[in-house]
C-alpha cells in the first residue's frame, strides 16, 4: 500500500499530540485549513495509521470535552474527543523530533478509511 499524504504527513506540520509524549502518543498535523491525526496506538487496530486530512476554515482543538479530553471542531461541530488532552507544540521545539517518528512508523492510510 502507497504511502498516504506524505506531502502533508511532515515534521513542518506537527502541531501537537495526545497522550504519553514517549509512548506512541497520537500526533496532530495542520497546514492552513487542512489537518489530521496518526494514531500509533488504540484499542481498535483499525483506527491505528493516518488519518483521513481533511479541509475545514473552522478547524480548531480544545480541551474542553470530559475531564480536559481534547476536542476537534470543524464543520460547524465537534467532530472527535480524543481519550487525553492535547498538548500543543512549537516548532524547533526537541520533542518535535521524537513526534516526528510517526511519520515513517504510520505511512499507511488507518485500516478504516482504505475503502473510502
Amino acid at each position: 500500500m502507497p504511502n498516504y499524504e506524505d506531502d502533508f504527513y511532515k515534521k513542518e506540520n506537527i502541531i501537537g499530540y495526545t497522550g504519553d509524549p514517549n509512548v506512541q502518543p497520537t500526533v496532530y498535523f495542520r497546514e492552513g485549513d487542512r489537518f489530521g491525526r496518526i494514531t500509533q496506538a488504540h484499542a481498535n487496530p483499525a483506527n491505528v495509521g493516518r488519518n483521513l486530512v481533511r479541509d475545514f476554515e473552522d478547524y480548531r482543538i480544545e480541551n474542553t470535552g470530559r475531564d480536559g479530553k481534547a476536542q476537534e471542531f470543524y464543520d460547524a461541530g465537534i467532530r472527535h474527543t480524543s481519550r487525553n488532552p492535547f498538548v500543543p507544540v512549537e516548532q524547533g521545539s526537541a520533542i518535535i523530533e521524537e513526534l516526528a517518528t510517526a511519520i515513517n512508523h504510520f505511512p499507511a492510510i488507518k485500516p478504516k478509511f482504505e475503502d473510502a
